[in-house]
């Protein structure tokens, strides 16, 4: 097995469809870090210009309208709604430039917007890695080949699996690397770092999300491709699953929506999601609906991807053990 293993990771090595997903990916970093530039960029002399002028507006009213201001605020403290102190906050101290200027979100708010949204693309890159790394044997009659060699098919299996999850690996950090790169570098360039005392954590875990994402779309490609065997038909049960369960299916049955892989995927990324459903009930009045939020956890996300990879590859090694390879 040792053996087996090493030449599928030198096989996998010098494949295109490794090399090509790292560069496509990176391709698609380049754009997030290009949206983060645009986000963070320092505001043109015409807008510098406009904010002086509404500045002077905002002094004005503030220094003509401060004192209603203030017994409003002495007239709800006096009331016991609040403190004085809270009442009144903000209210001594004029308007400055940065309030009236265009605003730029700082570095953990950017990683959270376009740092994080990279594991989507990490996602599909490596679905379609695992299946090609797979599908392309099949096509070109090298897996008939290779099982003269190595005729136990569970253990080219595993080994392919295994090849692909780490090739998966650097690739995945490439992308994710090239993006979080280029987005520090261009926050700090346009001096929008701001409080970066998350910033770390919140790179840290997005990170870890997308990776783990990633290496569950290799497991979930290489399953369906040696399931299907061909690249079309892996294509087209995606798309009708796409279609179909993750779309069509919570229209009609809109308690499915939490089974979906769509919302799963969405609640591991992103550290939990919620879905609304309609409920109604009967009342003295007629019938009573309303909009009542589930919430899906992280944890639970990560188990029901975890039970579709291990579906998916299960069914694959079925396919792969019984049909014969040029069927």
């Amino acid at each position: 097995m040792r053996h087996l293993l090493r030449a599928e990771l030198l096989r996998v090595r010098a494949r295109a469809v490794v090399w090509g997903t790292a560069v496509v990916m990176l391709v698609a970093a380049l754009g997030f870090v290009v949206a983060a530039w645009d986000d963070t960029r320092r505001p043109s002399a015409q807008a510098v210009a406009q904010a002086e002028e509404d500045l002077v507006v905002a002094l004005e009213r503030w220094e003509r309208d401060r004192p209603t201001w203030l017994e409003a605020c002495e007239r709800i403290a006096e009331e016991g709604e609040e403190s004085l102190e809270d009442a009144c906050a903000g209210l001594d101290v004029p308007p400055t430039l940065e309030q009236v200027m265009p605003y730029r979100p700082g570095l953990v708010e950017v990683l959270e917007t376009r740092y994080a949204p990279m594991a989507v693309v990490v996602v599909l890159g490596l679905l379609v890695m695992g299946v090609v790394l797979v599908t392309g044997d099949f096509t070109s009659g090298a897996m008939g080949t290779w099982l003269t060699f190595a005729p136990r098919r569970g253990r080219v299996l595993v080994s392919r699996l295994v090849a692909a999850l780490v090739a998966g690996v650097p690739v995945a950090l490439v992308a994710l690397g090239g993006a979080l790169v280029g987005i520090l570098a261009v926050v700090a360039a346009n001096g929008a770092l701001g409080d970066t005392a998350d910033a770390a954590r919140t790179a840290v875990v997005a990170t870890a999300r997308a990776l783990a994402a990633g290496l569950w779309a290799v497991a979930v490609g290489t399953g369906l491709a040696f399931a299907l065997r061909v690249g079309a038909g892996v294509a087209g049960l995606v798309v009708w699953w796409v279609a179909a369960v993750e779309s069509a299916l919570p229209l009609l049955v809109p308690a499915t929506r939490g089974s979906t892989v769509a919302t799963n995927l969405r609640a591991w990324l992103d550290g939990g999601t919620a879905y609304g459903v309609e409920e109604c009930v009967a009342g003295p009045q007629g019938e009573v609906c309303d909009v009542v939020e589930h919430v899906v956890g992280a944890a639970q996300g990560g188990v029901l991807l975890l039970v579709v990879a291990v579906v998916v590859v299960a069914l694959g090694a079925v396919s792969f053990g019984v049909r014969d390879v040029a069927g």
